[in-house]
């Protein structure tokens, strides 16, 4: 492996919207680092894991997991027995009365 004092840096151009170089640039901000750093550090995750060193899912993956962890939530709740649960008009008889229809 070559040293990294015996290579000069090279610059790399990314295109990406500007919402998302924007609210990118905003978190970085908040961590107290650059672009340019964190693009940096990620090549060298990169390199050293052998990896891309984040999970690449769907967004329907990521619903699915968010509907599980909501459903495993709602289990643990349910199975507490400080749990109060509420029954239908409870829950709905206020909107019924605000809206006037029928859930």
């Amino acid at each position: 492996m070559l040293a990294n004092k015996t290579l000069a840096d090279k610059a790399i151009t990314v295109r990406v919207d500007g919402v998302t170089k924007a609210q990118a640039e905003k978190m970085l901000d908040e961590m107290g680092i650059n672009m340019t750093t964190y693009i940096a550090s990620s090549l060298k995750a990169l390199i050293r894991e052998r990896r891309i060193p984040f999970s690449l899912v769907t967004q329907d993956y990521l619903a699915d997991q968010a509907i599980l962890a909501k459903l495993a939530e709602a289990e643990r709740e349910i199975a507490d027995p400080n749990t109060v649960l509420l029954d239908h008009d409870e829950v709905f008889g206020p909107i019924r009365e605000r809206f006037g229809y029928e859930i």
